[in-house]
């Protein structure tokens, strides 16, 4: 004789506690994911303005070279806004969210309302300041005067690195 377990043969499944446990795990691992991309996007939002306007310097000032001219980067009024001369591009930093917008951690926009670089890639120093709308981390990026250098720095502890 046979011997025969309470389940049918061939029913195969799951029970309503392995299900409830399953999804309470995912519920919890949801929350805590959640939590941290939260936390995460408003600075990646902020880094990548900041580097855009990097990429953006670099680029005004090699048209600059190449074309034995001037070209200039224009700070909107707003503080919201920047423009590159030669490409008449207008790049809104409210299009990155999270509130990225200029202001350093002493308040400032930006040193210069505008950076133009000449034939030789120098040019008038100055930073631009951004932050997020928390103003819990900050960024400064700007050319040095004499080399044309551009920087990109991060404001950590109270200071630029």
């Amino acid at each position: 004789m046979e011997k025969r377990s309470g389940l049918r043969r061939g029913c195969t499944g799951f029970t309503l506690t392995e299900v409830m446990v399953a999804c309470l795990i995912v519920v919890v691992m949801g929350t805590f994911a959640t939590v941290g991309y939260s936390a995460w996007l408003p600075r990646y939002r902020l880094k990548a303005a900041a580097r855009e306007l990097y990429s953006h310097m670099h680029r005004a000032k090699m048209t600059a070279i190449k074309g034995n001219g001037n070209v200039t980067i224009t700070y909107g009024q707003d503080h919201d806004c920047y423009s590159l001369s030669n490409v008449s591009r207008t790049v809104n930093l409210a299009d990155y969210g999270s509130g990225v917008r200029f202001q350093g951690p002493q308040g400032q926009a930006f040193s210069v309302p505008s950076i133009t670089f000449n034939s030789r890639g120098r040019c008038n120093a100055g930073y631009a300041y951004l932050t997020d709308e928390k103003r819990s981390s900050f960024y400064r990026v700007g050319p040095s005067w004499s080399t044309g250098v551009i920087r990109l720095e991060e404001y950590v502890s109270g200071s630029w690195k």
